[in-house]
């Protein structure tokens, strides 16, 4: 690119400390090794949490709330809107009420009973399962997440957009766009 410099990926630990300094920031633009080094980074203690029975829900509580930010700052690196991940919240929300009131539903029809060894109650598990409404929820899910997922692997855009300058490219001829944290590279 004419007048761009681009700079090196983030290490790890780079990456890590420049999204903590930003951790309930939804505004301005991260990187994609910013993303991903971090996103694998709460994997990982969510998974090493897991296995603690009542800490395993509150750390992954904890990273979901910790996701979103970073997730709304990823995609304005690519110069789209965060509300993006706020579609997949809501889409979440959509399919938990809707998750629920099958169950409601067929609990009522069922006359409140829970006893799953009676055959009624079993076609009527099987009904709920596969709900259509849950069954398009879970289809356009699934959509959803694939597109955000190209959004999320794409390279930043080199130049400013809406959302800030560009952590990653530097304008060779003004000097500008230099991001508030700027790693020591080796």
């Amino acid at each position: 690119m004419n007048g761009i410099t681009k700079l090196p990926q983030l290490t790890l630990t780079e990456a890590v400390k420049q999204a903590w300094s930003k951790i309930t920031q939804v505004t301005d633009r991260s990187r994609r090794s910013e993303f991903w080094w971090t996103y694998l980074v709460l994997i990982i203690i969510n998974c090493v949490c897991s296995l603690i029975p009542f800490l395993g829900n509150l750390v992954a509580f904890m990273v979901y709330l910790a996701m979103i930010p970073l997730t709304f700052r990823r995609l304005h690196d690519t110069g789209r809107s965060g509300w993006w991940c706020g579609a997949g919240i809501i889409l979440n929300a959509i399919l938990a009420v809707e998750f629920f009131a099958s169950i409601y539903s067929m609990l009522q029809s069922n006359g409140f009973s829970t006893d799953v060894t009676d055959y009624g109650t079993a076609i009527m598990m099987l009904k709920m399962l596969f709900n259509p409404t849950l069954i398009i929820i879970y289809i356009v899910m699934f959509v959803y997440s694939i597109i955000t997922l190209v959004f999320l692997c794409q390279d930043s855009q080199a130049h400013d957009n809406k959302y800030g300058p560009s952590p990653k490219y530097i304008a060779e001829d003004t000097g500008e766009n230099i991001p508030d944290y700027v790693p020591e590279w080796k």
